[in-house]
């Protein structure tokens, strides 16, 4: 028996922007998202198993309803691997649109850059002939390594953008760059004397911020994350707001072999501030800043529930509300050309007081995945607003033994609150349906017949295969079971 949502409400149905069929199993594909106007662009990482051959862009210019097209950044090097996609839209021209990533070459001297790519011919971006690219910062001859790409869109043709390289000190250290002629030439601005794997970008009126990690404090088993604030444009940049957390035996997950506790996403509404990481028992955790001090106070994400293993969270956020979205372990599932595999889902949840307190997770997809364990397995995916919008992507790298999936889907800021506060969930589970209620709900089958109805409470139900409808005073939902 098999039971699906047809969407999770509230979000809209999945939408697949990946165009191809994959049999490999080792996948790490990570995605992004954003969008001004009408115009949402996607980018991901596509690979064969062995290499990454090309981070893939995908765009709309209708809203969502159409994808007309995707192209890639690739090599026709067998010895490069292309990866960590970054995308920007130019928030007073959504005409011009900016991909970056990382290319890493060259095995007997292992380096790499970063490239980036941009076109100011909107729907015609559709066309490679539009699109020019380099790399970003002076020309070091393939002598430093640079990694993890982020960019910011601030308008005015201008653009930052971070990424880690040993250029510095040796170590990996957080990198900023400035241009101000949609990427032709670009200014170094700054540069983390602590080293560091990845920092997001946030902007909340004229303040720009830039999370970090920091790693200085490694050997003692300790992990800052923290971000830095410009007040000028991005022309210069002071570190405002950190926490320390001990990482317990290993920067890895029991069943994700990455260094999941390095992430440090962050979104900034109000004159608040909030970055998102994975403490030492692999649960999700907030850092918030409330506009004073050095220092942030750490909330719990999703308490209970939400998997057993939480990575990947992801935030945005409106006034004094956050939404968070990650992934979450369920169970083991098998293994596949070596790689172990985990059955996997994308949770969201929302908080009213800036991350004090969460609803219960819920589902982005009701849909599992699978995910490659060990040693792959992927570090971010997107999860954007826009004028109460909320729009995300994720990549389910091993999902009905057709890998590098990537799906899109949407819903409002609204139906996430009025969502959380629902009376009714629906899971499946142990081939069970798992209705708790705290009201009077009935179920129905597809032709408005009355199955049976039911008091609050928690409830297993089975059920034949077909298409049915639960139904409340205040609630209605949805569901097929195969």
């Amino acid at each position: 028996m098999i039971f699906f949502i047809l969407s999770d409400a509230p979000f809209s149905n999945e939408v697949k922007l990946s165009n191809y069929t994959m049999n490999s199993c080792g996948q790490n594909v990570e995605t992004d998202i954003k969008k001004v106007g009408n115009t949402i662009v996607v980018a991901w990482i596509r690979g064969d198993g062995s290499q990454y051959d090309g981070n893939w862009i995908a765009m709309s210019f209708d809203g969502g309803s159409t994808w007309p097209g995707a192209l890639y950044y690739g090599s026709n090097n067998p010895n490069c691997w292309i990866g960590d996609p970054a995308i920007a839209i130019q928030p007073d021209n959504p005409n011009i649109i900016y991909f970056a990533g990382m290319v890493y070459c060259n095995p007997n001297n292992a380096k790499g850059e970063v490239y980036f790519c941009r076109c100011t011919a909107g729907s015609n971006c559709t066309s490679s002939a539009n699109w020019s690219c380099g790399f970003v910062g002076p020309n070091d001859n393939w002598a430093y390594f640079k990694d993890k790409p982020w960019i910011l869109a601030l308008g005015n043709n201008t653009v930052l953008v971070n990424f880690t390289t040993d250029k510095f000190t040796g170590n990996y250290n957080l990198a900023i760059y400035k241009s101000t002629n949609n990427g032709q030439t670009w200014q170094q601005i700054s540069y983390t004397n602590w080293p560091s794997t990845v920092g997001y970008w946030a902007k909340d009126g004229n303040n720009i911020y830039m999370s970090y990690n920091d790693f200085s404090q490694l050997n003692n088993g300790i992990i800052y994350v923290g971000f830095l604030r410009s007040q000028d444009n991005g022309n210069t940049f002071s570190d405002i707001a950190w926490t320390a957390f001990n990482f317990g035996n290993s920067t890895y997950c029991p069943n994700y072999q990455r260094p999941a506790k390095v992430h440090d996403n962050i979104t900034a509404s109000s004159g608040n501030v909030a970055i998102s990481f994975v403490d030492g028992n692999c649960k999700a955790r907030l850092g918030v800043w409330t506009g004073s001090g050095n220092s942030l106070t750490v909330y719990q994400i999703a308490p209970s529930g939400g998997g057993s293993q939480q990575i990947l969270p992801m935030l945005v956020s409106s006034g004094s509300k956050i939404f968070a979205q990650w992934q979450g372990r369920i169970s083991s599932f098998s293994s596949c050309g070596g790689f172990t595999i985990g059955t996997w889902a994308t949770y969201w949840s929302y908080s009213s007081n800036w991350g004090q307190t969460w609803s219960s997770p819920s589902r982005v997809s009701s849909v599992d995945f699978y995910f490659s364990e060990n040693p792959l397995g992927h570090d971010y995916n997107g999860w954007i607003m826009d004028n109460g919008t909320i729009y995300t992507t994720w990549a389910n790298d091993y999902r009905d033994n057709n890998t590098g999936d990537i799906y899109y889907s949407w819903t409002s800021a609204v139906n996430l609150e009025e969502n959380s506060n629902s009376k009714i969930t629906i899971k499946y589970q142990n081939n069970k349906i798992i209705i708790q209620s705290l009201e009077h709900f009935s179920i129905y089958k597809l032709d408005g017949t009355l199955i049976h109805s039911y008091n609050k409470g928690n409830y297993e139900i089975s059920l034949k295969p077909g298409i049915y409808f639960v139904k409340s005073n205040n609630f209605s939902d949805k569901f097929i079971v195969k």
